[in-house]
């Protein structure tokens, strides 16, 4: 019976991870993320990049389906230009990115990862920032960043 009760357990367990795995592509672009990550980390204070829960959303919300999406984050992480930003204000505050030091082909399959992973909100980034913010005496960017706090972390 306990064989039984095993083999129904691992089944399960294989057939579930099977069916909310990413694809090849997106695993491998998981794996390159990191390079992208160390400045796109929601908890880095001071931040150096915007957290990617939000270049996740200005990006979908241009795109025109998974592809065009893939095809802008590669383009602007191969090249970033103040042109091609999408974060004016960010670029601003914090400067330009630099060219992301992957291949063509694997600079899009972290943007496919990106396309798919879903980022939590970035609480940590909003705190700091709320902080940052209110401390330079910039009212207008603390209470953005706490409206923000409210909307999707409280």
């Amino acid at each position: 019976m306990k064989i039984k009760a095993l083999l129904l357990s691992t089944f399960c367990t294989i057939f579930l991870a099977g069916n909310q795995a990413h694809s090849e592509t997106v695993t491998e672009g998981k794996e390159g993320f990191a390079v992208c990550n160390a400045c796109h980390n929601p908890s880095l204070n001071p931040p150096l990049a915007p957290p990617m829960w939000g270049v996740q959303r200005r990006y979908k919300m241009m795109a025109n389906d998974k592809d065009h999406f893939i095809g802008m984050v590669t383009q602007f992480a191969k090249a970033p230009t103040i042109e091609k930003a999408i974060f004016k204000n960010a670029v601003n505050k914090m400067g330009l990115m630099p060219e992301v030091q992957l291949t063509e082909d694997n600079l899009r399959k972290v943007a496919a990862y990106i396309w798919e992973e879903k980022f939590p909100p970035p609480c940590k980034h909003w705190e700091i920032g709320a902080q940052a913010a209110e401390k330079a005496g910039d009212t207008e960017h603390a209470n953005k960043d706490r409206i923000m706090l409210e909307r999707f972390c409280r």
